[in-house]
């Protein structure tokens, strides 16, 4: 298991039904769409989707469950990221819990992951908001 220094919680407003947000954050193939700061690749193997990151490729899966509205994203052996997304009036909140891992710099932390993170939340709401 990757060690982690600390963490933070973004959340975004997504004017979009929960269900079709739910079930497209529930696809972990569909993260190379928004998470355009981290994952930079992704391909199918026989083990599953391997995802191309900063820090090398890994496996990438989602766990997800509707009833509680979870959908924690794992890479590899990592600690599983805890995402929420919760219905919110017509709409819905997503909540992404983003770890600092042992031997990231705090500026890296600072200046890169976590203005990446709310980049790639606004890529998702967007997305939602706008389907083509």
């Amino acid at each position: 298991m990757t060690p982690i220094r600390q963490a933070a919680t973004e959340t975004i407003s997504i004017q979009a039904p929960y269900g079709q947000v739910f079930d497209y954050l529930s696809e972990p193939r569909n993260q190379e769409h928004w998470a355009v700061n981290f994952i930079r690749d992704i391909r199918e193997t026989e083990a599953g989707p391997l995802a191309t990151t900063p820090f090398g490729e890994a496996l990438l899966s989602c766990h997800p469950n509707r009833q509680a509205g979870t959908l924690d994203i794992q890479l590899g052996d990592g600690p599983a990221l805890p995402t929420r997304l919760v219905p919110n009036g017509d709409g819905c909140t997503y909540a992404f819990t983003l770890f600092q891992p042992v031997g990231m710099p705090d500026s890296v932390w600072q200046e890169q992951a976590l203005p990446g993170l709310r980049e790639e939340l606004s890529i998702l709401k967007s997305l939602m908001e706008n389907p083509a």
